[in-house]
């Protein structure tokens, strides 16, 4: 990591339901040089479905007194030292990479797992590729914020982008104070205290 980098990225006290170690915002032209399996990756989406997600995002973040939370619409995880990703895409669970994101904002979460635990996260990514996207699960998900979470989204094992990593990193003993299904990219940004 260059000094450059080691100078912007924010270290984070332990929390209580995962593990982080630190974060780091890059915005559009920037990149990290040092990405690790187990990390995951919070976007800030800019296109129509992108700020329609963080439209609906800040309803449940109002609520939950966050709405600075509302600020990712989409997120991925990091598979490998390589900088490839596994991320829900309205195509279905694809591999991409990190680089392909260079041109947007995104916040990189460095986490504190340990290698057997990245091991297990990754592959349980890897194992989810060429699944179809949670549509149905998206728009209860969708329809769930919008009446104030009085109900909880069936899993039905379908895959949403944070669904996917919170799955992923159940594997690797991470807890979340939701259910996948249930989760958002603010609950991510949450529960390993990452802000704006």
């Amino acid at each position: 990591m260059g000094e450059l980098e080691t100078k912007q990225i924010r270290t984070l006290p332990p929390a209580a339901g995962g593990k982080p170690v630190g974060y780091r915002r890059c915005v559009p032209g920037e990149s990290i040089s040092d990405p690790r399996a187990g990390d995951i990756v919070l976007v800030r989406g800019t296109g129509w479905l992108g700020k329609s997600i963080r439209f609906g995002l800040r309803l449940r973040c109002r609520r939950d007194g966050d709405r600075a939370l509302a600020h990712w619409s989409h997120a991925g995880i990091i598979v490998s030292n390589q900088g490839h990703l596994v991320e829900v895409t309205p195509s279905g669970v694809v591999l991409n990479r990190l680089e392909n994101y260079r041109a947007q904002e995104y916040h990189y979460v460095y986490l504190d797992l340990s290698t057997a635990d990245r091991i297990r996260a990754s592959q349980y990514a890897y194992s989810c590729l060429r699944q179809k996207y949670g549509r149905w699960s998206f728009v209860l998900l969708a329809f769930a914020i919008l009446t104030g979470d009085w109900f909880e989204v069936p899993d039905r094992g379908q895959q949403g982008c944070v669904a996917l990593i919170a799955r992923a990193l159940q594997h690797a003993g991470v807890t979340f104070a939701r259910r996948p299904t249930d989760m958002t990219p603010a609950d991510l940004a949450k529960n390993f205290g990452v802000m704006p």
